[in-house]
């Protein structure tokens, strides 16, 4: 089965001057129809205002993912530019970082994976995409190719693709998929998908392409226990 997440249906919520994008109900946004998928539970694009401040919050028994999309995001102090992906693993309970957004703003992705075990020890790590051909992995269960190693048999993959490019998608049916497109415009079997749109599977098998269009495309693919 394949669902399909507009960028322009997202939930919108504000916090003073941040502007957050739910796919998925989250705080203030609720909607029965997009409670989660699987164990992915929150995909929040965030964007910060010059210089703006995300206090801390105790959070427990969850993997949290944070990219940086545009911008500049400051975490207890340790500068993270676009392309960066911190891990919290909350574990049985930690205080998330304190983040400030860079003199230009910060447009940032959020991510919260329920993880496989509970009430483990807090745990964290940065990792920095590096572009490369086909899909690179940022994320994975043992912690594979230098990505982090998070507490779900779940996997994130990210790829650019250069204008006109083609990279195959091949997913298996027993897992569940989320495709986000991050910037471009990339078609899917026909179907043009712009930043901010989404795709999800499960139970489907897929063998297809992925096909950017004259700007290019940057893409995550999240893979989650069916």
């Amino acid at each position: 089965m394949k669902v399909h997440r507009p960028a322009d249906r997202r939930g919108r919520t504000t916090h003073g001057a941040r502007t957050r994008l739910c796919a998925f109900s989250s705080g203030d946004f609720h909607d029965p129809d997009w409670l989660g998928f699987g164990a992915l539970r929150q995909l929040n694009e965030d964007h910060l205002p010059p210089n703006a401040t995300v206090p801390s919050q105790r959070v427990a028994n969850m993997e949290l993912l944070t990219l940086v999309l545009d911008g500049m995001l400051a975490r207890d102090g340790i500068a993270l530019d676009a392309g960066a992906l911190a891990w919290t693993g909350a574990g049985h309970g930690s205080h998330t970082p304190v983040e400030t957004a860079g003199a230009e703003g910060a447009r940032v992705l959020r991510i919260a994976i329920q993880p496989d075990r509970v009430n483990l020890p807090p745990a964290g790590d940065v990792v920095r995409i590096v572009a490369v051909d086909g899909w690179t992995p940022l994320a994975a269960p043992d912690g594979a190719a230098d990505s982090l190693p998070i507490r779900q048999q779940a996997w994130l993959r990210h790829a650019r693709l250069a204008p006109g490019a083609r990279l195959a998608l091949t997913l298996d049916a027993t897992q569940r998929h989320w495709l986000q497109i991050l910037r471009g415009r990339v078609a899917v079997d026909g179907q043009s998908l712009t930043a901010g749109d989404a795709l999800g599977w499960h139970d489907e098998a897929i063998a297809s392409d992925l096909v950017a269009a004259s700007e290019g495309a940057g893409l995550l693919l999240i893979t989650l226990p069916g």
